[in-house]
């Protein structure tokens, strides 16, 4: 498919891999990243640049695509080559506020419904339009707890401009992890994680491939913009 330049949107978790997704500058369209040594996922280094720094959320960087390998829970998935990816810049001026915001999901519905979840036979028998999805979300708050022995961090918030639906979605976002796993159990508001006032914040959410009969859905990308 020749060079793209993305705006990432997603690096996050996925089984010991990585996901990183977000919107093509070139197609003006959502893209996941697969690459060839792990299944439907990015190794570590293959999400890195030639100086070792991770592609981070809100910069864009150069990538060689290869084919498509789109299935019918991620029609926006393509290959990369090997070439390494190149940063570009940093995705924070006025007019990259603009362009994000013409992507943010209006509605109260997140990817196929207003669930956590979408049933994997119904998946199986129609493919779904998207996959990725960008939320302004209201009333954002951040729920630790521990069940079993094992930690769970879910993000709890709201969608939609006028009839508005409460979600509760794991949270994949190694960097968002990286500060929730400083605190202990509890559910804390967004505005708790900033000294000053809290920045416009975006989630990434986005559609696992199936897991005991389900397709979650999973806030993959905490994205803030300065106010």
């Amino acid at each position: 498919m020749g060079f793209d330049r993305i705006v990432c949107l997603a690096n996050s978790y996925k089984h010991d891999h990585r996901c990183v997704a977000g919107i093509s500058l070139v197609t003006k369209h959502w893209v996941r990243l697969v690459g060839r040594r792990v299944p439907g996922c990015l190794t570590l280094k293959e999400t890195c640049y030639p100086d070792g720094r991770q592609a981070a959320l809100m910069d864009v960087f150069e990538v060689e695509l290869g084919e498509k390998c789109g299935s019918n829970c991620h029609p926006e998935d393509v290959y990369v080559t090997g070439k390494p990816w190149q940063p570009v810049r940093r995705f924070d001026e006025p007019r990259d506020a603009k362009f994000l915001a013409a992507y943010v999901s209006k509605g109260p519905a997140i990817l196929q419904g207003y669930g956590d979840r979408v049933y994997g036979r119904k998946i199986e028998g129609t493919p779904v339009e998207k996959s990725l999805e960008l939320i302004h979300p209201e009333d954002l708050w951040w729920w630790i707890r521990e069940e079993a022995g094992k930690r769970k961090n879910r993000a709890i918030f709201r969608a939609g401009h006028v009839v508005r639906t409460r979600y509760d979605l794991a949270v994949t976002d190694p960097v968002w992890l990286d500060q929730l796993k400083l605190l202990p159990a509890g559910i804390y508001p967004h505005a708790f994680f900033f000294k000053a006032k809290p920045p416009s914040t975006f989630l990434s959410v986005s559609l696992s491939e199936p897991f005991e009969g389900f397709h979650y859905k999973l806030v993959a990308g905490v994205v803030t913009l300065p106010v």
